[in-house]
């Protein structure tokens, strides 16, 4: 996945999880953790994708 279309699924991805966190009026509902995690793993992709370029 392109980094622009990352950027783009985890911006539509942040929507979802604040939607998420307000109608289950909690952080710590399974379905709010998994997209959480969801978005961790993005974030770690990109983050290693940079370092990588940093390195060449």
């Amino acid at each position: 996945m392109e980094e622009v279309e990352m950027k783009q699924r985890l911006e539509s991805m942040r929507r979802e999880l604040v939607v998420l966190v307000e109608q289950t009026g909690s952080f710590v509902d399974p379905k709010v953790v998994k997209l959480s995690q969801k978005i961790d793993r993005i974030v770690l992709a990109m983050q290693r994708k940079r370092m990588q370029r940093k390195i060449k």
